[in-house]
């Protein structure tokens, strides 16, 4: 039995929607967020399959539920019964954690590891459902957040020369504008109602990393708010969906009241806030 709950963490980004087909009052992001997933909801997942959203009591100002989906489970009746094979339907399983609220680590998602599917996929999903909404104010985008440490080891072990970067970015929502690349992206969304912006620096004798352009893209993206790939003149290659955040609480018991408590306990913990 595992001793911990593992979780990715995520960063939703609401994008407003250019052209609402609706008029209704403005509603706030985290609202949306929270209208959203009040009710239990069905979704498909992968085409042929489907998944169920089941909110959970808040865990003080963040959302928390469980997303499930059922597995037929073939085994044997006990021997009273006669021990015949016989098929049965079992639920799995993982928690989410949302934090709504706007601050510096707020619109944080944190979807567990757990044989039901990865969190990537699960929440992909989910979020496909809800931005199917006709009447949508937002379209909610999700990044994981990953350690921009990581891309500089890469970059160091590669005399900081790569033969390209590429990044993809998701325009700002929450964030003031910080840097040129931040305002630069913000008025592209406003522009051009673009939600994601992809830009590719690239060169046969390599490009140098070690310039502001570069280092803003990499702080913006490591907060769940764009991904980074690159390759080096010798053919190495990175990819920051390779190098997840992942938060780790200890698994304090089976039952959903001890698993409660101990997601209370280790709250900052799980969202990466620690």
């Amino acid at each position: 039995m595992a001793k911990n709950r593992k979780f990715i963490v995520f960063h939703l980004s609401l994008i407003e929607v250019r052209e609402p087909t609706f008029d209704t009052p403005k509603v706030t992001r985290e609202n949306w967020l929270r209208e959203c997933l009040f009710n239990q909801i069905e979704f498909s997942h992968r085409g042929n399959s489907s998944l169920v959203w089941v909110p959970q009591p808040d865990i003080d100002d963040c959302i928390f539920g469980i997303v499930q989906r059922k597995k037929p489970h073939l085994h044997h009746l006990p021997p009273r019964q006669g021990g015949q094979e016989t098929v049965s339907v079992e639920w799995q399983g993982a928690y989410v954690l949302l934090d709504p609220t706007h601050h510096e680590n707020g619109q944080r998602i944190a979807v567990e590891i757990d044989e039901v599917g990865t969190p990537s996929a699960l929440l992909g999903s989910l979020l496909t459902h809800l931005n199917s909404k006709n009447d949508r104010p937002y379209t909610i985008e999700a990044e994981p957040i990953f350690d921009g440490n990581n891309f500089w080891r890469f970059a160091e072990r590669h005399s900081n020369v790569v033969r390209y970067i590429k990044f993809e970015f998701v325009v700002p929502n929450m964030w003031g504008a910080e840097s040129a690349l931040e305002k630069d992206l913000k008025d592209t969304g406003k522009e051009t109602g673009a939600e994601k912006v992809k830009v590719q620096m690239e060169a046969q004798d390599g490009v140098s990393v070690k310039n502001k352009r570069i280092i803003d893209g990499v702080n913006y993206a490591e907060k769940g708010a764009g991904a980074i790939t690159a390759k080096s003149i010798d053919g190495k290659r990175f990819s920051s969906k390779n190098k997840l955040r992942t938060t780790l609480i200890p698994k304090d018991g089976d039952s959903s009241e001890e698993t409660r408590e101990s997601i209370i306990k280790h709250k900052d913990k799980v969202l990466g806030n620690d």
